[in-house]
């Protein structure tokens, strides 16, 4: 039986700095959804996809397209950044797409061409709401004078492609281009299309049905009238017949005037709309803050429910309210997601002091304060907050063994895991390594050995092997190594067939790694037909690597060609993050250049190594802080001791931020003791203001010690990280409101 299916794809947000966030994607997306899935008009299946990465969009993509049936109808709709790389290509961005890197971090066009080329269905609409889409091109299709709009009638099989743009426009929403942060609702494009299935408008000739050519001709002529300065292109290959996108929700075209794109709530609503998707959500993660947690009921992949306290899983699982609330649960999981990425820690208190600054700002903007006036007054405080945090920090030394080993059990509050990660950071060194993995024994390993490190990670997200950890792990890799940038497949393919007749990974190593190579390499690790991983590595560090792995350094990229089995180098384990990779078990001659702890992490249940291994692998990263950055007596004491006194502000806009910011850093402490069961949180915070750091609060016994034999102890650099993320969350609701 055919189906009616629509996948959706809006990006909002960027990782990338260069690539601005973009207002009207997530609402495109929410508002096209909607009316493709009313039965009254579309009646299609939709799944939307909002704000992914490269390799969730091309894996949801392919997946759409896949095992088709010739009557299946489809609809694939985009909206996000466009961008044009030296050679004219067109890209479509994703959440972590890196401009210097499109091919391995974006949604090449010729990826979603391929997959259109290989669907077995005949009856496939795309529309692309995005800079430059008219660069577009569907296989077989012939470049468009841009003058030109209608190519040929579209029939009842084929494919038909709408763009937003031709190739050399940009795409407009609201008041402005979706490359500005000016104001802005749906973009133009979107609009015309909502309205005119909504209204019915669409239906051109009045048949009661919208067909390709009746919403390409309606969107058209709409954005005309409104001088949107869009040129839209429609494309067509091999069509026969007429395809029926909707029906006419109004029977025909009114004479009603054309309504401009939908407008934002007012400001007041928005902010107020955004917080519904918030507050629910810090509420439940209140109960976990603190070394007494009070577990959340979650439901298992295998349906059964358990009780836990990992705040990623958590928001994860948590309903997401419908409308704009929806926008403000995408800012605290995005908010989650980067506190966990670059600290492993610190999640929960993160979102909770957000909440509570977004709390304390509505009275400033019901007042009608403006947003951008509020933004502008953060930034500052926060470089105080960082100023004060400084005063406590408590420097630790590799030497002070019994220290670190103390201060790691407090913080992970588990004996055997402080202890064991003490020691290997103590025998590493700072220089050193200390990876984690998951083992079939029992308890706790440690394992030092010879390593060689380098400063550089792997190019692609495609190349890891463990996505929650965003670590690539080959074992027994061979390692290619050559001294010039490689960038074409077919002078490495000789080495490649090498690895791929042996059975292994492979490590690349080049002064640059990109073009067709890494494509083709992220392509293999995303079929699983090959274990790569390409890392960047200036010229002059060769020669150690070379050393450590036995592996020939080419001059050029042509000298691969010749690649024989003794060319290649060997490690016995490899692991690379974004910005680091680390080698053990080297086939070369030479002394290592760094000692590697090895933590093998094994138990009785599945669900409890995982457990461990999440908490030992936070251990270690907050031990090397520790070493680096020190540490603070007590994470929760210390923001809300620094909170008071931020003031007095010159303007009243600021007073109100710092107001809100300093009663929104005292939550987590009261919330830590609420879960504790204290009679008067309220009493421990006055307390904690007036004799911290020298006097803090244990919220395991609920008493109050010196600090120096109470065991409580906080990463300094979790403690900053913190704060400057929920100071870039706090700048985007108040971007987007």
């Amino acid at each position: 039986m055919a189906v009616r299916e629509a996948l959706v794809i809006g990006t909002s947000s960027y990782e990338d700095t260069r690539l601005n966030r973009l207002r009207s994607p997530g609402l495109d997306a929410m508002e096209l959804s909607g009316v493709l899935s009313d039965p009254a008009i579309g009646g299609y299946a939709v799944r939307p996809v909002i704000d992914q990465s490269a390799h969730v969009v091309q894996r949801e993509i392919e997946r759409f397209f896949r095992a088709r049936r010739p009557d299946d109808q489809l609809l694939l709709y985009l909206s996000c950044h466009g961008i044009k790389d030296a050679r004219l290509q067109l890209y479509f961005a994703a959440s972590d797409t890196d401009r210097d890197l499109l091919d391995s971090t974006s949604v090449p066009a010729a990826f979603v061409n391929g997959q259109l080329t290989r669907c077995a269905s005949r009856k496939i609409l795309v529309l692309l709401d995005c800079c430059y889409s008219g660069a577009f091109r569907p296989g077989g299709a012939k470049s468009a004078d841009t003058a030109v709009h209608l190519l040929e009638e579209f029939k009842d099989t084929g494919v038909a492609v709408i763009t937003a743009t031709d190739a050399l426009q940009q795409a407009w929403e609201g008041d402005g281009p979706v490359t500005d942060t000016g104001l802005g609702g749906l973009s133009v494009f979107t609009a015309s299309a909502v309205e005119g299935l909504r209204s019915g408008r669409a239906d051109r000739d009045g048949d009661g049905w919208v067909s390709v050519e009746d919403l390409y001709g309606h969107v058209r002529e709409d954005m005309l009238a409104r001088d949107a300065r869009q040129n839209p292109l429609r494309w067509i290959l091999g069509g026969q017949g007429t395809l029926k996108i909707a029906r006419s929700a109004a029977g025909g075209v009114s004479d009603r005037p054309l309504p401009l794109p939908r407008s934002l709530p007012a400001l007041g609503g928005l902010g107020t709309a955004l917080l519904a998707g918030i507050t629910p959500a810090a509420s439940v993660l209140r109960r976990t803050l603190g070394p007494v947690p009070r577990p959340v009921l979650l439901t298992g992949k295998d349906g059964m429910p358990y009780a836990g306290t990992d705040t990623r899983e958590i928001v994860a699982a948590l309903p997401t309210e419908p409308g704009y609330a929806a926008t403000g649960t995408g800012i605290l999981r995005g908010l989650v997601a980067e506190q966990y990425r670059v600290s492993r820690d610190g999640t929960a208190t993160a979102a909770v002091v957000f909440e509570s600054v977004l709390r304390g700002l509505q009275p400033a903007l019901a007042r009608g304060t403006d947003p951008i006036v509020l933004a502008r007054a953060l930034p500052p405080l926060i470089t105080v907050l960082e100023g004060r945090l400084g005063r406590f920090n408590e420097l630790l030394r590799q030497e002070t063994s019994g220290r670190l080993t103390a201060a790691l059990t407090a913080v992970c509050a588990d004996e055997e895991i402080g202890d064991t990660v003490g020691r290997a950071l103590l025998r590493t060194g700072t220089e050193g390594a200390v990876t984690v993995t998951e083992s079939v024994g029992f308890g706790l390993t440690l394992a030092v050995c010879d390593g060689h490190s380098m400063a550089a990670g792997y190019l692609s997200p495609y190349f890891t092997t463990d996505e929650e950890n965003e670590e690539a792990v080959l074992r027994g890799a061979k390692v290619l190594l050559c001294a010039e940038p490689l960038t074409g497949v077919r002078d490495v393919l000789p080495a490649l067939e090498l690895v791929a007749q042996a059975g292994r990974s492979v490590l690349v190593v080049a002064p640059e790694v990109g073009g067709e190579l890494l494509t083709v390499l992220a392509e293999h690790a995303r079929r699983g037909t090959l274990a790569p991983v390409a890392v960047p590595l200036p010229h002059p560090l060769l020669a150690d690597l070379s050393a450590f792995t036995g592996a020939f350094v080419f001059a050029s990229a042509a000298d691969i060609r010749a690649c024989e089995p003794g060319h290649l180098g060997h490690a016995r384990r490899v692991v690379s993050t974004r910005s680091r990779t680390v080698l053990t078990g080297g086939a070369g001659r030479a002394a290592a250049t760094v000692k590697v702890g090895e933590i093998a992490v094994g138990g009785m249940r599945e669900d409890e190594v995982r457990r461990r291994t999440a908490l030992v692998r936070r251990t270690v990263h907050t031990g090397q802080d520790a070493l680096t950055y020190g540490l603070l007596p007590g994470g929760a004491l210390a923001l809300a001791a620094i909170g008071p006194g931020l003031g007095p502000m010159g303007v009243p806009a600021e007073q109100d931020v710092a107001e809100a910011l300093g009663r929104a850093l005292a939550e987590p402490l009261l919330a830590l003791a609420r879960n504790r069961g204290e009679p008067d949180p309220e009493g421990v915070l006055r307390r904690v203001r007036a004799e911290w750091p020298e006097v803090v609060y244990h919220a395991v016994s609920g008493s109050f010690h010196p600090y120096q034999r109470a065991g409580v102890w906080a990463s300094t650099a979790t403690t900053w990280r913190m704060l400057h993320a929920v100071e870039a969350a706090v700048l985007e609701y108040l971007s987007v409101i």
